[in-house]
């Protein structure tokens, strides 16, 4: 009897138990929990044994409240790869670019100079990728110029290389890397004074006196602004220096100065490329380049190789100067028409010659008496015939 009532209070919690989760299951449709709910209703020597599973693992009849409290399932999430971002080029390199096999007796183009000078150099391997008979080296110091402790002996490095190959011209671009560096001496000399000022002038004529005794074209490229007034005054100190020297030695020099700046005058990052878009052309420090910025010095100094060096390559178009609406990024690219009165002499062209009248005005030549194209020879010959002219009333 003892034994009966036990197991009819045991019957009766695990019915209280079952109803409870009965109504949990069809509270929030759980229909595993609701099947096993229904195979406990059946008496023990009756049902069979089921385990009741889901694909996260053993059976849980409190799982929806666990959800709805903060709990239930916590499957492990896999992350999505992370896909690796592809590392930007610096400001100033080029892309990689396809060129065309050179001629093995192509000229080269020697580009000298600091870190500027190698932009410049990347720039025109790029413009003239597709000429076979062109090619460009270079032979830079990134962070030297010629003053310092111990500065490259450019000539000397120039001449050695000009005098075992074909060299065709030089490029030079340098200067930047100067700035507050002084001569070294017994006492050195400082920046910008005027033994320094001296000092530096020799040391750029004896470079392109070096290049011009061989013969050999030599295109020198100015210093850019920059927004900073006081470096600004020292690019144009070093600049004077340069465009004296070139002036000296009948070298092309290429002023960048005002192809860097707003219309207004004043500094600015960004302006027209080599295909008019406007875009940023100077780096972060707002001294140097960005690749599209070397791009757009290469374009004027190859403008002026081709005026040096002949029919290597096309230039991209005429500049139309007097059109204020129109974005001027080169100027002619053919020589003036005074050239053809004898070269590029320095000498100054009278005006009032007749030759320039007659090349450059295009005015007709006076005629010549006794020529066949001379009216008055024709008169004189149909007088002499008797025959009266047309033109006689």
């Amino acid at each position: 009897m003892i034994f009966r009532s036990i197991r009819f209070c045991a019957g009766r919690r695990r019915a209280r138990f079952t109803a409870a989760v009965a109504v949990v299951a069809l509270l929030f449709g759980h229909p595993e929990l609701s099947k096993a709910i229904a195979q406990s209703s059946v008496p023990n020597n009756q049902q069979e044994i089921v385990v009741a599973q889901n694909s996260g693992g053993g059976f849980n009849p409190f799982r929806a409240l666990g959800r709805i409290f903060g709990g239930g399932d916590r499957r492990k999430k896999t992350k999505a790869p992370t896909k690796r971002k592809t590392p930007s080029r610096p400001a100033g390199t080029p892309p990689k670019f396809e060129e065309t096999e050179k001629d093995p007796d192509a000229g080269l183009i020697l580009v000298v100079g600091d870190r500027m000078a190698r932009g410049v150099a990347d720039g025109l391997r790029f413009t003239l990728a597709q000429q076979p008979k062109i090619k460009i080296e270079k032979i830079t110091e990134d962070k030297q110029g010629f003053a310092g402790e111990t500065p490259p002996a450019w000539a000397t490095k120039v001449l050695s290389r000009i005098r075992g190959a074909e060299v065709k011209a030089v490029v030079v671009m340098l200067g930047w890397r100067d700035r507050d560096k002084s001569f070294p001496g017994e006492e050195p000399i400082e920046y910008m004074t005027g033994e320094w000022l001296d000092a530096y002038r020799n040391k750029v004529s004896a470079l392109v006196r070096t290049v011009r005794q061989e013969k050999i074209p030599l295109v020198w490229v100015g210093l850019p602004p920059t927004n900073d007034e006081l470096l600004n005054g020292d690019f144009t100190q070093l600049n004077s220096i340069y465009s004296a020297a070139a002036a000296e030695r009948r070298v092309r020099y290429v002023d960048l100065w005002d192809i860097f700046l707003a219309e207004d005058g004043s500094y600015t990052s960004y302006g027209p490329d080599v295909d008019g878009k406007n875009t940023r052309l100077r780096t972060k420090n707002r001294i140097g380049f960005t690749w599209p910025g070397y791009r757009k010095v290469a374009f004027f100094v190859e403008r002026e190789l081709s005026r040096l060096l002949g029919g290597y390559g096309g230039l991209a178009f005429e500049g139309v100067e007097d059109d204020p609406n129109f974005i001027v990024l080169t100027g002619r690219t053919t020589s003036p028409e005074a050239f053809l009165l004898g070269g590029e002499d320095d000498a100054e062209i009278d005006p009032g010659s007749m030759a320039y009248r007659f090349f450059v005005e295009g005015e007709q030549l006076p005629p010549v008496r006794g020529r066949v194209d001379d009216p008055r020879t024709k008169e004189e010959d149909l007088s002499r015939l008797g025959i009266s002219s047309a033109n006689d009333s």
